[in-house]
């Protein structure tokens, strides 16, 4: 691994270190604080989520561990495959995806489910928490980005 590669792979490390402790560290306060509370767009609503998305596939933990590793493998070859191509940009992004994903699977490995507490005031959806947030805007933003890329395929 050249000089290059190396800075690359510990700036990423640091960030999605980075942001997985400010995931927890924000999840830890919001419940702790301010639980029940209603800031008109959004309320702090605490709940265990034992499922994925939805929670579906709520009793199948074991399942959604294995997946979680999955995809985390997948995400992670295809970041370390693309290295040298990836900008300042790219690697947030995939810090972003990575630290979601890391996340959600620690709480699922040490506690058995997952702690959603943002719940939107302004339409009906499913309540979710930061880590979700971080893995949807990091991979729509990669798919995105793979999908209308004006490199052509080598």
């Amino acid at each position: 691994m050249d000089k290059i590669n190396y800075k690359r792979t510990l700036i990423f490390i640091l960030s999605t270190i980075v942001l997985c402790l400010c995931s927890f560290s924000l999840r830890d306060f919001l419940i702790s604080k301010y639980n029940g509370a209603d800031f008109v767009l959004f309320k702090i609503d605490y709940i265990k989520n034992y499922g994925a998305a939805f929670s579906i596939l709520h009793t199948h933990t074991d399942f959604l561990i294995l997946l979680s590793l999955l995809i985390l493998f997948i995400v992670l070859f295809y970041i370390f495959s693309n290295l040298t191509k990836f900008s300042k940009f790219d690697f947030f992004l995939s810090s972003l995806l990575c630290s979601g994903i890391i996340c959600n699977l620690t709480e699922r490995l040490s506690d058995g489910f997952v702690t959603d507490y943002i719940r939107l005031n302004f339409i009906t959806f499913p309540i979710f928490n930061v880590s979700d947030m971080f893995i949807c805007i990091g991979a729509f933003i990669i798919i995105c980005n793979i999908l209308f890329s004006d490199e052509p395929d080598s």
